[in-house]
């Protein structure tokens, strides 16, 4: 046990080493990693767009922020289901939670209604006793999405608290591949994913994980947006479901769960004129991408209305990180979760900036989003 300990932390240690050396050393994709961009991430992702629209980072992996060539990698077929981890070069991978899961089951999925059903009635419930000032992710984004889970798992009782508490430890696996966690973090990952294997079954585990995580972040990016601008909020009220829909969909863009894709190419191919062998890990930069100031007018707003003013228009990439699509649970959940409070606080407003964990480079790690109710 000792001897795992040491070797924990010297992995932690020396991957983020690495990042600090290759980001300082002007290597943009080490230093998204790393996380020390602050809150805006626009300067990191231009730098990485301008690196050219296929790249070879100092890590080994291929990178690309560009849309249309972020588009073309994504329908590209991939290594074991879309997992990061398959023939990666060391020292790439931080936290290797996921080895040993069994592939995300593709059948008995829920469908949209049922999701839809279950998250307004987890909304009812954890919105009647909220006053005052309120932390949207601790109160809202990060419970609603395990009420769900428990739900359609029939998870009761205790085995219900346990579910959350291994959701809330299973919280930072999606950055923990890619960028070094606490210790504490990365040491309690094993126990979480055990844990969920237990409620769940083991199968079901990667869908949790990615699942859970990815709806929290959704609805909170929806909210920090909404509630930075009080106007737009107020609008909302009145717009029901499909005034959420599209909140969600731009959030997808200017916010969106995953924000690093990265998997490994199941073929020799090639793109935007750069050979890729078969093996190679990849990373698709869905955040810059998403941004893309040749394919988006004005990327950097957030503007619900966006798809309805241009028409059709480019969608957002939305990739399926370990094989497991957002869809309908995350964005089905999100939108209920903004809908819900659109209707039940009208009136609500900021009450402080959001806050982010560092070295989030997947997910963006919405800490706190502070509002009055």
């Amino acid at each position: 046990m000792v001897v795992a300990e040491k070797e924990l932390g010297r992995r932690l240690q020396l991957v983020q080493g690495v990042h600090w050396l290759y980001g300082a050393q002007g290597d943009p994709y080490a230093a998204l990693l790393r996380g020390y961009h602050g809150p805006d991430p626009r300067g990191a992702y231009a730098r990485s767009r301008e690196a050219g629209p296929l790249w070879r980072s100092r890590l080994g992996t291929w990178v690309t922020a560009r849309y249309a060539t972020a588009a073309e990698l994504l329908a590209r077929p991939v290594a074991d289901g879309g997992r990061p981890l398959a023939a990666v070069p060391q020292p790439q991978v931080a936290v290797a939670w996921e080895r040993g899961l069994p592939a995300p089951e593709p059948w008995g999925l829920p469908g949209a209604d049922r999701v839809r059903a279950l998250a307004g009635r987890a909304c009812e419930r954890l919105l009647a006793g909220l006053r005052g000032k309120v932390d949207l992710v601790a109160a809202v984004c990060a419970r609603v999405p395990v009420e769900v889970l428990a739900d359609l798992h029939d998870v009761a009782g205790a085995d219900r608290e346990r579910l959350a508490a291994a959701c809330a430890a299973a919280g930072p696996a999606l950055d923990a591949a890619l960028a070094p966690p606490s210790y504490e973090d990365a040491a309690g990952l094993p126990d979480a994913v055990a844990a969920l294997g237990g409620l769940l079954g083991e199968a079901a585990v990667l869908r949790a994980v990615v699942e859970v995580r990815a709806a929290q972040e959704l609805a909170a990016g929806a909210l920090a947006a909404l509630v930075a601008s009080p106007e737009r909020w107020a609008l909302l009220a009145g717009r029901g479901r499909e005034g959420a829909a599209a909140v969600v969909a731009e959030t997808l863009r200017h916010d969106p769960p995953v924000k690093v894709h990265v998997f490994t190419a199941a073929a020799d191919t090639e793109a935007a004129g750069q050979p890729i062998a078969a093996g190679e890990q990849v990373a698709v930069l869905i955040g810059a991408a998403n941004r893309d100031p040749e394919v988006f007018d004005r990327p950097d707003v957030f503007d619900p209305d966006r798809a309805g003013t241009a028409g059709a228009g480019p969608r957002p990439l939305v990739p399926a990180p370990y094989g497991v699509s957002l869809e309908p649970f995350a964005g089905v959940v999100a939108e209920t979760v903004v809908a819900a409070l659109a209707a039940a606080r009208p009136g609500m407003r900021a009450a402080g900036p959001a806050v982010r964990r560092p070295r989030t480079p997947v997910t963006g790690g919405l800490l706190k989003v502070p509002v009055l109710l």
